[in-house]
């Protein structure tokens, strides 16, 4: 018994789906990565809520360590926080994407099996 052969057409919607699962794993990947550097900042924000203003406190920049400021401190790690929720939201909006082009392709390919 041999395979059905699959017209021009159905090929390139395979290959488009597969395209698109595979981008949606990397952005799973980012989502997932992002969380972690968010949530490494949030305790970090937590732990200098218990400080003094006058408590000597390191900033890392690379493989650096500055002293700095708490109230410097803090301000970059808010934008951290933002900066890395705007993120996180952005690609949750593009993985509902195409989360939902991965399932109308599925069913395309389905319809036609």
């Amino acid at each position: 018994m041999s395979t059905p052969q699959l017209t021009p057409e159905q090929q390139q919607d395979v290959q488009r789906f597969n395209q698109l699962a595979q981008q949606l794993e990397i952005l799973k990947m980012q989502i997932q990565q992002l969380e972690v550097e968010k949530r490494d900042v949030d305790i970090a924000l937590k732990e200098t809520e218990t400080m003094t203003s006058d408590a000597v406190i390191y900033r890392s920049v690379g493989r650096l360590l500055f002293k700095d400021s708490l109230e410097n401190v803090k301000k970059n790690l808010v934008s951290q926080q933002e900066k890395g929720e705007v993120r996180i939201s952005s690609l949750r909006n593009r993985e509902q994407k195409i989360t939902k082009s991965v399932k109308e392709l599925q069913e395309k390919l389905t319809a036609k099996s």
